[in-house]
C-alpha cells in the first residue's frame, strides 16, 4: 500500500494516462483503529462485489479479459492490510497492473469502471496535505526526508543519507568530520559537502513538489542557504542540533509549529496575489466562472476553502449545480475536478481556510491574462 506523500508528478501522470478497458477503481472509506474498522472488511468485499457485477454485465468485457481483471483485483484486495489503513482507501486495477493507495481524507464510496483511473481524491488528498521535503543538516551526516501531513519517509536515494567523505586520517577520528576548532580549513569543508548535499538534493527535488524546510545548527543553516542552487525551494528554517540522529515521529514534532507557520504565510502571499488580481480585473469567482477559466488554460493560481465542496454536473463549458445525489451524472464533490483539472492546465493550487473566500463563493482564482 501507498501514502499520498509518495506522489509526484510523474507517478501522477502515469496514473492519469487511458488504459485498456477496463479500468476498475474502487474508493471507499477505511478507518485506523476499532470500533470504526469493524466494518471495513465488509465495506471492501462490498465494493468488489459491484465492481465484478458490473464487470460481468458489461457487454464491452469478454471471459478472458473478465478472468484477467478479476485475478487483479483479487491480488489488489489481498495487499490490503486493514490493520494499516487509514480514512481512506483506493484500489486501481486494471488487466496490466494494480496499485493501492492510503488517502488521509475520508471519500465517498465509489466503484468506477472506465478507461482511466479515478485519480481525483487522490489529488485532493495529496494537496490538502500539503506535501514538503525536510533537509537534516550535519556536519556528520545529511538526511533528506518526504512527508504529507503527518506522514513523513526517511529517502534513501540520490546519495542519501550523505556523509562527507574522509580526504585524511586526521578526519576519521570519532565524531564531526570537519575537526574539533573552527578554522578556515574547517568552513571551507563544510560549504565544499554543503555543496555536494545541495547537487543531490537537486535531484531528489526534480520527482516532486513541495517546499524544502531545512532543520540544522545555525552555521550549517545559513552556508548552505547562502549557497543554494535550490534556494526557491526553501521553505522554514529550523535550528536545532541533533536531528539527523531523530527519527520520523520525532522530526514531525521539530518541524511542526515552522510547518505551521510557513503555510499560514503561503495562505497569506495566495490571498494578497489574490487581491492583486482583484485591482487588476484579472480574476474569476465562483465554481461556474472559474470552470470555464480552466477549461480555456487561463488559471495562474486556484484558491480554494479547505472546508468546501459543492455537488454539479461537469459540462463542457459550464457546471450546472444539482442538488438530486442520485443522478449519475452528477459528481458530489465537483471542487477536487476543478482542482485536478487547474492542476493539470500547470496551475498553482492553494488551499486556504474557511471563509476566507467568502465573499467570493468560496473559490477564486488568479487569470493569467
Amino acid at each position: 500500500m501507498r501514502d499520498t506523500f509518495e506522489l509526484n508528478p510523474d507517478i501522477l501522470a502515469a496514473l492519469r494516462a487511458p488504459r485498456p478497458y477496463p479500468a476498475v477503481s474502487l474508493l471507499l472509506p477505511t478507518h485506523r483503529a476499532a470500533p470504526d474498522n469493524a466494518q471495513d472488511g465488509i465495506r471492501l468485499r462490498n465494493v468488489v462485489g459491484e465492481a465484478k457485477r458490473r464487470l460481468a454485465d458489461d457487454p464491452a468485457v469478454d471471459k478472458e479479459t473478465l478472468h484477467t481483471i478479476e485475478a487483479r483485483i483479487d491480488a489488489a484486495v489481498a495487499s490490503v492490510d486493514l490493520t494499516q489503513v487509514t480514512e481512506g482507501t483506493l484500489l486501481l486495477v486494471s488487466t496490466q497492473d494494480y496499485e493501492v493507495w492510503q488517502l488521509p481524507t475520508t471519500p465517498q464510496e465509489r466503484v468506477v469502471v472506465s478507461d482511466t483511473y479515478l485519480t481525483r481524491d487522490l489529488v485532493s488528498s495529496w494537496l490538502h496535505e500539503r506535501p514538503y521535503w525536510a533537509l537534516v543538516l550535519s556536519e556528520e551526516c545529511c538526511r533528506l526526508w518526504h512527508g504529507a501531513g503527518e506522514s513523513l519517509s526517511e529517502v534513501t536515494g540520490f546519495g542519501f543519507p550523505a556523509e562527507p567523505e574522509l580526504p585524511d586520517q586526521r578526519d576519521a577520528l570519532p565524531g564531526a568530520n570537519f575537526g574539533t576548532q573552527p578554522s578556515p580549513y574547517r568552513e571551507e569543508r563544510l560549504r565544499q559537502y554543503l555543496r555536494d548535499v545541495d547537487d543531490k538534493l537537486m535531484e531528489a527535488l526534480r520527482t516532486g513538489k513541495g517546499p524544502v524546510h531545512l532543520v540544522g545548527l545555525a552555521n550549517a543553516l545559513n552556508t548552505f542557504a547562502e549557497r543554494s542552487r535550490n534556494a526557491e525551494r526553501i521553505g522554514a528554517r529550523v535550528e536545532r542540533g541533533g536531528a539527523d540522529k531523530a527519527n520520523a515521529h520525532a522530526l514531525l514534532e521539530i518541524l511542526g509549529p515552522a510547518r505551521a507557520e510557513y503555510t499560514a504565510g503561503q495562505q497569506r502571499a495566495a490571498l494578497e496575489r489574490l487581491g492583486e488580481a482583484i485591482g487588476a480585473r484579472r480574476f474569476a469567482a465562483g465554481t461556474d466562472e472559474i470552470w470555464q477559466n480552466v477549461q480555456e488554460g487561463r488559471v495562474q493560481l486556484l484558491l480554494v476553502e479547505d472546508g468546501f465542496q459543492v455537488a454539479a454536473v461537469p459540462e463542457t463549458t459550464h457546471l450546472v449545480p444539482s442538488s438530486t445525489p442520485d443522478d449519475p451524472d452528477v459528481e458530489d464533490d465537483v471542487v477536487d475536478t476543478l482542482v485536478e483539472s487547474a492542476l493539470g492546465t500547470g496551475a498553482e493550487v492553494v488551499f486556504v481556510p474557511d471563509d476566507a473566500l467568502a465573499g467570493h463563493g468560496r473559490i477564486a482564482a488568479v487569470l493569467r491574462y
